[in-house]
């Protein structure tokens, strides 16, 4: 660390000396633009270039699934072009389709070409809101299914699932593009979506764990998930909303939650479901604690 002092510009305006290592290093020259961003405790001062930079990507890989991970890899990573080369070029596109928002696939000479249009300008919290939304409306077709056995709402549910999917992955680009914004940030937002998408998945599991079993305590489960949902709702609006005191109880009603499912588990067939039930629990909670993280983070 280097100490510098604060200088008088004019009348009304302070500065700095900045290094010239640092001007070197990112090829600056007298007149190039900065990047001021300012916070109670801190400011930050980036090359105006370090907004945005174009990334590009090349994979050869004749296996699908390898290949669809790489993409997905890349496309968080903040990717704008993706070429890739293989010998079956349909299926991909088959895998990719609305997979990841922002998407367009072009084929040409054998090759796949993906360019990612995301906007620059997409508000993470936007992006957690919706994905929120998402999983509280899952949890309402997962009663619903739970009340009345329609298999509707089942494949409702399901399709809902693949697109929290595609929201975790944007939420996962635009966190990544826009961490210069907000470094220490970065891992709260990531604990919240990676929460979320979870959430999702064990609502998802426990779906199809009710329509291949014959589950005799349904009334008893339709309980607990309404808790469920309200400890979940709780817990991310926590974090939306900066309210550390509902982060705290949320945090703190933990192991009455964990108690009620364990409980339950007792019933015959249940214990699949209650063990998502306690994930759940277990992943609303780690939320609250990033919302209580940012309340002091924002405070010190």
């Amino acid at each position: 660390m280097e100490i510098r002092k604060l200088i008088r510009i004019g009348e009304r305006s302070y500065g700095i000396t900045i290094p010239r290592e640092w001007v070197e290093l990112n090829q600056l020259k007298v007149g190039s633009p900065l990047k001021i961003l300012a916070e109670p405790n801190k400011i930050l001062i980036l090359p105006a270039t370090a907004e945005r930079t174009s990334v590009s990507a090349v994979i050869k890989e004749a296996d699908i699934e390898k290949a669809l991970r790489d993409i997905i890899a890349y496309y968080i990573e903040g990717a704008d072009e993706i070429e890739i080369e293989s010998d079956q070029i349909s299926a991909l596109v088959g895998k990719i389709e609305g997979k990841l928002p922002g998407v367009v696939a072009l084929e040409s000479g054998g090759k796949l070409k993906l360019r990612i249009v995301t906007k620059e300008d997409v508000n993470i919290d936007e992006v957690v809101r919706s994905m929120y939304t998402t999983v509280m409306a899952m949890f309402q077709l997962f009663l619903d299914y739970l009340r009345r056995g329609d298999e509707e709402d089942a494949r409702e549910l399901l399709r809902m699932d693949d697109q929290l999917d595609r929201l975790y992955f944007l939420s996962l680009r635009v966190i990544k593009k826009n961490i210069y914004q907000n470094p220490q940030g970065y891992v709260d937002y990531v604990i919240v979506v990676k929460n979320l998408e979870h959430m999702g998945d064990a609502l998802d599991r426990s779906t199809n764990y009710l329509r291949q079993n014959d589950v005799p305590c349904k009334r008893e489960i339709t309980e607990i998930f309404e808790m469920l949902q309200k400890y979940a709702e709780g817990a991310a609006k926590s974090f939306l909303e900066n309210r550390y005191e509902d982060a705290l109880k949320t945090i703190l009603e933990r192991e009455g939650m964990f108690k009620r499912a364990l409980a339950l588990s007792q019933c015959e067939r249940s214990a699949p479901i209650m063990h998502e039930g306690m994930l759940i629990t277990a992943l609303a909670a780690d939320i609250a604690e990033a919302a209580y993280s940012k309340h002091i983070r924002q405070r010190s």
